[in-house]
C-alpha cells in the first residue's frame, strides 16, 4: 500500500479503493472534509420520500435529471432526492435570479410548469414521455420557447432561467460525488491537513505532473475526450465559439437570497 494512503475508515458504495484510501489519509485530506465525503458516498435512499416537493414534482424532476445527467449502473446517483434534500435544508449555492422566487418555490412551480406543458403538448404526465419527448421539451425550454403565462405558472423566460438553474445545481452535486471525482480523476481534496501546519499542499502542478498520492481516474481520456456533434444532447450548451447562437438574448439580474 502507498505510504501515503491509510485503510478507509468504512466501505464507501462506488468508490475505487484507491480514491478511498485517499480520502481516509490524514495527511492529505482534513478530518472535516473528509466526513462531507463519506456522507456523500453514501446510498440514496430508495424509499425516499420529498419534503419540499410532492411526488408528482419528484418524478418530473428525476425524468428530466435522467437526461440532463446520464448514468450508467445499477445504483446511479438519485440526484433528485438530493435536490428536494439541498431545498430542505437550505443548502444551496446562496443566489438566485431576479426574475425567480425563492429556490424550494421555483422547483415546485418550474416542475408544474414542465407537466402542465407535457399534459398540453403530449396529453400525458412529463415523467411518461419517452426520452426523445423529453429531451425536445428541454431544448424548447432552453432556447426561450415554451412556458405559460399565468401566475402560478413559469413563462417561457423564466423557465429557461429556471432549467439553467437546475442543471448547474445537478452538476454540482452530481460531480461532487466521491465517486465521480475517482472517476474524472480530480485530486484536488488531497491539500492536506486543517491548515497550518498540517497543510501540505501540492508540489507537482504542471501540465501532466501528478503527485505520488494521487490516484488516476478510472476513466480520465473518456470524460475529457471531446465528444463529435452526433454524441451531444440536444439541449447541451455548445461552447464558448457556439454560445452566442444558443442563448437567447437578454440578462437577468441576480439577486442574494
Amino acid at each position: 500500500m502507498n505510504e501515503h494512503f491509510r485503510p478507509a475508515p468504512a466501505a464507501l458504495p462506488n468508490v475505487p479503493a484507491t480514491y478511498a484510501e485517499l480520502i481516509a489519509s490524514p495527511e492529505r485530506v482534513s478530518e472535516r472534509l473528509r466526513e462531507a465525503l463519506v456522507k456523500r458516498a453514501q446510498p440514496d435512499d430508495p424509499e425516499y420520500r420529498p419534503q419540499t416537493m410532492n411526488e408528482t414534482q419528484l418524478a418530473s424532476l428525476r425524468a428530466a435529471l435522467a437526461r440532463i445527467i446520464p448514468q450508467k449502473g445499477d445504483a446511479p446517483i438519485d440526484l433528485a432526492a438530493r435536490i428536494d434534500t439541498m431545498m430542505a435544508e437550505a443548502t444551496g449555492n446562496g443566489w438566485r435570479y431576479e426574475a425567480l422566487p425563492t429556490d424550494p418555490e421555483a422547483y415546485q412551480v418550474g416542475l408544474d410548469t414542465l407537466e402542465a406543458l407535457a399534459r398540453d403538448r403530449h396529453g400525458r404526465a412529463f415523467a411518461e414521455l419517452s426520452p426523445q419527448e423529453i429531451d425536445a421539451l428541454l431544448r424548447r425550454i432552453a432556447d426561450g420557447e415554451a412556458g405559460i403565462e399565468a401566475e402560478d405558472r413559469f413563462s417561457p423566460k423564466q423557465m429557461t432561467l429556471w432549467f439553467e438553474e437546475l442543471r448547474s445545481d445537478a452538476v454540482r452535486i452530481f460531480v461532487a460525488h466521491p465517486a465521480v471525482m475517482a472517476r474524472i480523476g480530480y485530486s484536488g481534496i488531497a491539500n492536506g491537513g486543517p491548515g497550518g501546519a498540517a497543510f501540505a499542499g501540492f508540489q507537482h502542478v504542471g501540465i501532466g505532473e501528478r503527485e505520488a498520492f494521487e490516484p488516476r481516474g478510472e476513466a480520465e481520456r473518456e470524460a475529457f475526450e471531446p465528444r463529435g456533434e452526433a454524441e451531444r444532447e440536444a439541449f447541451e450548451p455548445r461552447g464558448e465559439a457556439e454560445r452566442e447562437a444558443f442563448e437567447p438574448e437578454g440578462t437577468a439580474e441576480e439577486t442574494a437570497r
